[in-house]
C-alpha cells in the first residue's frame, strides 16, 4: 500500500478521486499527496477516527496541514503507551515518504479508540473543514448503526458509507481497502462541480451521485 503503487492501482481502475486515511492518523497523507502530483489522481488527506463509542469516523480534508491539525487533537486523545515495545506489540505502524521509503515508525496507540465522543469528535473535524461521513456504517463492528443502531438527529455528519457489501440508496460506497487489489471494487460517483470539500460536501447533501460495484 505505499503511495506510488496506490496512485498507480487508482489510475488502472479509473479511481480519480481517492480519500487517503489511516485509522487514528494522517501521517501518511501527504506522502499519497505526493504521489498524486501530476497523476490526475485528487487525492483527500484525511483520517479515520475511532470514537470513545467505538464508532470510526471518515474526516476527509482539501488540505494536509487540515488532517494533521485533527491528528494532533486525536493524539492528544488516545491512550499512553508505556514503552516503544508496547506500541509495535500491535504491529508496525510505518511512516513513509512520497516514493514509499521507510521514513520512522508511530510510535502512538493507533489501534485504540481515542477518548472523544461521537460528538466530540464530529465538532472537531467540522470545525477544521472535513468533510465527515460515518464510516462502514452499517457494520455490526464500529459501524453508527452496528454500535449505535440509529443517527443522532444532532450529529453534523455529511453522509454514511457502506462497504464492503450491498449498495444501499442514499450512502456513499467506496472500497474501505486495505490491499491494493480492493481499490475501486467499490465506488461513488459525484455530481459536483469540483472536487473540494464543500462542493463534495453539497453533491451529498442534494442526492447528486450514484455507487457502483465492479463485479
Amino acid at each position: 500500500m505505499i503511495p506510488p503503487l496506490l496512485i498507480a492501482r487508482c489510475r488502472e481502475q479509473g479511481i480519480m478521486l481517492l480519500g487517503a486515511a489511516d485509522h487514528n492518523s494522517a501521517g501518511n497523507a501527504e506522502a499519497v499527496v505526493e504521489a498524486a502530483a501530476g497523476s490526475g489522481v485528487v487525492v483527500k488527506p484525511g483520517l479515520e477516527v475511532e470514537s470513545r463509542e467505538s464508532v470510526h469516523v471518515l474526516c476527509l480534508f482539501d488540505e494536509v496541514a487540515q488532517a494533521l491539525d485533527l491528528q494532533r487533537v486525536v493524539y492528544e486523545h488516545l491512550p499512553a503507551l508505556p514503552s516503544t515495545a508496547a506500541a509495535r506489540s500491535f504491529g508496525q505502524q510505518s511512516l513513509v515518504d512520497g516514493e514509499g521509503a521507510f521514513l520512522r515508525h508511530e510510535e502512538h496507540a493507533l489501534f485504540s479508540s481515542t477518548g472523544l465522543s461521537l460528538a466530540e469528535l464530529v465538532a472537531q473535524a467540522r470545525a477544521r473543514g472535513a468533510l465527515v461521513l460515518a464510516a462502514h456504517a452499517d457494520r455490526r463492528a464500529h459501524g453508527l448503526l452496528g454500535v449505535l443502531g440509529f443517527v443522532p438527529d444532532d450529529l453534523p455528519l455529511d453522509g454514511l458509507e457502506c462497504g464492503p457489501g450491498g449498495l444501499l440508496p442514499g450512502r456513499i460506497a467506496s472500497s474501505d481497502a486495505h490491499r491494493l487489489a480492493e481499490i475501486g471494487s467499490r465506488y461513488t460517483v459525484f455530481e459536483a462541480g469540483g472536487t473540494g470539500v464543500e462542493e463534495l460536501r453539497c453533491s451529498l447533501a442534494e442526492g447528486r451521485f450514484r455507487t457502483g460495484l465492479a463485479l
